[in-house]
């Protein structure tokens, strides 16, 4: 995969998960819908940040620079929702927002044809986890208000 076929990629998760906020009457305008428990014993806005961190931990990979947190998956998530539980509305929103930025500025940076010294960059766990990350999350949120998990996310939602 090409950097501009993971972008397209990419854009659809987030699409997609928009989506599924929708059909669940979430917006990420209303403060109340990011206080909410919406799956997983966390609100909206820890689901937020939590996507936030994940984008964040390898867009610091594509740019090369060292990962932040512990290199174990479970410990990292563990010190995210520590770092970030309870999170405002407010604060949820500005990170989910700036996190992607700095994943997409990063993700840019690198040629279309990918970077030669790293093959298979966009097809990577790295990278491939950021994808799959949306639809897990979706998976959680619809589980917890009783409605079945999303079918497998391939192809393009068309806007």
């Amino acid at each position: 995969m090409d950097r501009d076929d993971y972008l397209h990629k990419l854009r659809d998760r987030r699409a997609r998960f928009a989506l599924v906020l929708s059909d669940l009457g979430l917006a990420l305008e209303r403060d109340a819908d990011l206080r909410r428990q919406v799956g997983g014993g966390w609100t909206l806005g820890e689901h937020l940040v939590h996507l936030a961190a994940w984008e964040r931990r390898y867009g610091r990979v594509v740019a090369r620079k060292p990962r932040v947190g512990p290199s174990d998956w479970q410990k990292f998530n563990d010190a995210i929702h520590e770092q970030w539980q309870g999170v405002s509305p407010q604060h949820a929103r500005a990170e989910y927002e700036s996190a992607h930025r700095e994943l997409l500025r990063a993700i840019r940076a690198v040629s279309a044809s990918g970077d030669p010294t790293r093959p298979g960059l966009f097809d990577g766990w790295d990278l491939s986890a950021v994808l799959s990350h949306y639809r897990e999350h979706a998976t959680i949120l619809l589980l917890h208000a009783g409605r079945p998990k999303p079918p497998a996310w391939r192809g393009r939602v068309v806007q």
